[in-house]
């Protein structure tokens, strides 16, 4: 089978993850996965086993599946040379509705909670390509803890207004006040307009540590040295943080945006609704003060998320190409 995916970019943010770790296991079962984006440049963060492509080459190549989820590549996946070609959908966004309305494209969902969108807005049926996790890279790991701390950790694209992170910060200032001893960690990778240095633009007077460009192979030691992980995003289709803290044996706080799969509140995450950061900073301090609470919810994410690895959603994509081909 020939599988192309039309990307922007090879960074590590906007869902390539998934894109890099699913060619992965589509090559190593002998299948033939290629990725089309407009430098044709390898990425330099996660390694990659299939043939990157400058994007023009898409439209000359032969391939049996096409894949893409970016909006403004949509033309490149309609003039794309394959057989079938399906437009990804990885979020909420009025992108949507053109995609959808788009009758040679097939439809497909990064998560249950993208697929009953995509059903009850646009009526359309949506293959589940739901996200996975790669257990090699996030894992509990043994980590130095120093137990007067209280380690909170969230991602931290600051300008990102869908992640909502100003939200947390402040739900951690006002526990700030009752636990001196927090501290808040955050991770990003660097962007290219300084302007947007979110180590810039976070004012807080709550201790932080700020990580940047961490290599793949540092994350689950990230992940494991924080006793909460936190996400109050909005408009996610999968949420990868989430999966990946849960990977770790971390309990999560978050929304059920991106998490719906597997973030069931009150045993395998504590999730809240509303974006208020008084609803954040209950659910953190009830984990604050009860660290039976902590261990089990981060026991039971743990076994939760051990069904949602990539390996299995290439199960899935397998025997859904082969029925569309």
């Amino acid at each position: 089978m020939k599988v192309a995916a039309i990307l922007p970019h090879l960074d590590v943010f906007g869902g390539v993850r998934r894109y890099i770790e699913v060619g992965n296991i589509f090559v190593n079962r002998g299948h033939s996965f290629k990725i089309y984006h407009p430098s044709g440049t390898p990425p330099t963060w996660l390694e990659f086993l299939g043939d990157i492509k400058p994007i023009r080459q898409v439209t000359v190549d032969e391939n049996d599946i096409a894949i893409c989820s970016e909006y403004s590549l949509l033309g490149y996946l309609e003039r794309a040379n394959a057989r079938k070609k399906i437009f990804y959908c990885l979020l909420e966004n009025r992108g949507n509705r053109t995609a959808c309305a788009n009758r040679k494209f097939i439809i497909m969902g990064n998560s249950t909670g993208i697929c009953e969108m995509v059903k009850r807005k646009y009526g359309r049926e949506c293959i589940k390509g739901i996200g996975g996790i790669n257990s090699e890279i996030f894992h509990p790991v043994e980590t130095k803890r120093d137990d007067r701390q209280i380690k909170i950790l969230c991602y931290g694209r600051v300008y990102k207004r869908s992640k909502r992170i100003q939200k947390i910060v402040k739900a951690v200032e006002l526990l700030y006040k009752r636990y001196p001893s927090l501290r808040l960690l955050l991770f990003d990778s660097p962007v290219g307009n300084p302007r947007l240095d979110a180590r810039q633009m976070l004012h807080t007077r709550v201790p932080v540590t700020f990580y940047t460009a961490l290599p793949q192979e540092k994350m689950a030691e990230l992940y494991s040295q924080a006793d909460i992980f936190v996400s109050a995003e909005k408009r996610a289709g999968w949420s990868n943080p989430c999966a990946e803290a849960m990977a770790c044996k971390v309990p999560v706080v978050c929304t059920p945006s991106g998490t719906r799969d597997f973030a069931i509140d009150g045993k395998t995450a504590l999730v809240f609704r509303f974006r208020h950061p008084v609803i954040i900073e209950k659910k953190i301090k009830r984990l604050i003060e009860n660290k039976d609470l902590r261990e089990k919810i981060g026991e039971r994410g743990y076994k939760k998320i051990q069904q949602y690895t990539w390996s299995n959603l290439v199960d899935k994509l397998e025997k859904e190409f082969t029925n569309l081909l």
